[in-house]
């Protein structure tokens, strides 16, 4: 499993702290990981798809496979 071939989406967000970043991940609908900065967001949701993808083995479980995205934009 290569953590960084799941689907991550990346963006600014602002709350009542100021402007903060939110990683989401295609897969694992029900992740949301936020950091200060574009990177570390995309770091921590990175860190949850290895973590989740380790507990799910300790279960005998699969981790969902990455989605296939068709990128083609043909005109």
């Amino acid at each position: 499993m290569y953590p960084h071939d799941y689907n991550i989406t990346v963006r600014r967000m602002h709350d009542e702290d100021g402007a903060c970043f939110e990683a989401r991940v295609r897969e694992l609908p029900d992740v949301a990981e936020y950091g200060e900065t574009f990177q570390e967001a995309y770091e921590l949701a990175i860190d949850t798809v290895e973590t989740t993808a380790a507990a799910l083995a300790e279960r005998g479980k699969r981790m969902p496979a990455p989605a296939v995205v068709n990128d083609d934009h043909h005109v």
